[in-house]
């Protein structure tokens, strides 16, 4: 068995995985088992490149030089330099290559990128709507496997009073006296797996009205509450401090 032949089909296998994996996750199809995929078949690409690379070394170099002159081949130039625009312009996020990186997105989807994010501002309102109600009918019916759905396992939530407390720690359950009230005031997407919800709510439990942050984000299976954050408004803590002096 000749090593070259083992190297170099090994590097087209790996690559057609890797090209469809890509492909797939461009045009937003990456769910989860597709992204492991392409991210371990990319490691599998670089290590069979690598072994690619030195095995035909001679030829690579061949191709760069001219054997003549010894200067750098125009071959070797145009790549480098279309290489070079692709990566500057990536990374800088120019216009142009960020309307390229959410193309095959907005193609299959059929949305156009909106202003305030690649999600209309009614999707966006929609899915905020949407997740509240079931967060809020979950709490106030202490109904912990529907809220198990909407609320991340490991969220964590900032309590009004400073307390810190992860997903559905003892101390966040809810309880079937804790009536919700939630009202969304504004919803805006940070991409198009997170949506930042701001918001006001009243508990039959602490009848204060309170602010709210939930940072939603998208998996497999949906919509899911991924981080919490509530306050109480400038007037009642005003309140408190000056009853406390």
């Amino acid at each position: 068995m000749k090593s070259k032949n083992l190297v170099s089909l090994s590097v087209a296998v790996v690559f057609f995985v890797l090209a469809t994996t890509g492909l797939l996750i461009y045009f937003g199809q990456g769910t989860h088992p597709v992204e492991h995929t392409h991210a371990w078949f990319g490691i599998l690409f670089v290590t069979a490149a690598v072994f690619h690379i030195v095995n035909n070394w001679s030829s690579i170099t061949g191709y760069t030089k001219d054997r003549r002159t010894g200067g750098i081949r125009r071959e070797f130039v145009i790549p480098a330099v279309i290489a070079s625009v692709f990566a500057v312009g990536i990374s800088a996020d120019f216009p142009v290559f960020d309307k390229l990186a959410n193309a095959g997105k907005n193609l299959f989807r059929g949305d156009k990128p909106k202003s305030g994010g690649p999600l209309s501002q009614a999707a966006i309102d929609s899915i905020a709507r949407s997740t509240e109600v079931a967060f809020t009918q979950a709490y106030s019916t202490g109904d912990t496997a529907a809220l198990a759905k909407v609320l991340a396992k490991k969220a964590p939530t900032r309590t009004e009073a400073g307390e810190i407390v992860s997903g559905l720690d003892q101390s966040s359950k809810p309880k079937p006296t804790d009536s919700l009230q939630t009202t969304v005031d504004r919803a805006e997407s940070i991409d198009d797996n997170i949506i930042v919800v701001y918001g006001t709510l009243t508990n039959s439990v602490k009848p204060e009205k309170l602010f709210y942050t939930h940072v939603l984000k998208r998996n497999d299976t949906g919509w899911q509450i991924a981080a919490i954050q509530t306050s109480y408004s400038a007037n009642v803590r005003t309140e408190k401090v000056t009853l406390a002096n």
